[in-house]
């Protein structure tokens, strides 16, 4: 199941109209995740997500208000996975900056396996994702600014690196490359891909 949709597990204990509401959500949500990606925002109507996902087009409308809705519920789900899987990833590394750093970047890279099709629908060379794909660098910079002035207050990285500049640049420069990788994987290993990302970081130079 995609982390995209982490609240949608059913429950052997729901009822089984319950069960099948679940069921019908998750259904639409992976067909609009794959229509997104192959088709864009714009081309990925109602009607054909409600059509790839086996149920009629009023149906799609008992889940979601519109596309736009469906793509923000997507969305908004796998910013709350991301979240939880780098905080574990950091908690699990110790108190050394470089081996939270790496965890870091190995957890985001293996997001961007899990979750291909929605990168590159975020950041991917359409860009149709907008005001969206930037909420989400917005809600990850914070927590990267506040590691880069504890580090900075710790004498691991530079003095004169602006942690907020900092932030904002890795979180782009992170988002492009994840973008750039999901499309083609064979551009770089996993293991080439984690390294570089994590030689690029202040707290590696």
């Amino acid at each position: 199941m995609s982390v995209a949709e982490p609240d949608l597990r059913i429950s052997d204990q729901g009822t089984a109209p319950a069960r099948s509401r679940a069921d019908t959500r998750r259904r639409l949500i992976d067909a609009a995740i794959d229509l997104f990606a192959h088709q864009g925002l714009h081309g990925a109507t109602s009607a054909r997500i409600a059509r790839a996902a086996g149920v009629a087009t009023g149906t799609f409308y008992l889940h979601f208000r519109d596309k736009q809705a469906l793509f923000e519920a997507i969305v908004q789900g796998a910013l709350a996975e991301l979240r939880g899987r780098l905080r574990r990833a950091i908690d699990g590394a110790g108190a050394d900056a470089r081996a939270q750093v790496r965890a870091r970047t190995a957890e985001l890279v293996a997001f961007a396996e899990d979750n291909g099709r929605l990168i590159r629908v975020l950041f991917g060379r359409r860009q149709e994702a907008g005001a969206l794909a930037e909420d989400v660098l917005d809600a990850l910079i914070p927590g990267i600014e506040e590691s880069l002035r504890a580090r900075a207050a710790a004498g691991e990285v530079s003095a004169a690196l602006h942690p907020g500049v900092a932030a904002q640049a890795i979180a782009a420069m992170s988002s492009r490359v994840l973008a750039w990788w999901v499309e083609d994987p064979t551009r770089a290993t996993r293991d080439e891909l984690i390294e570089t990302l994590c030689r690029m970081h202040p707290v590696h130079r």
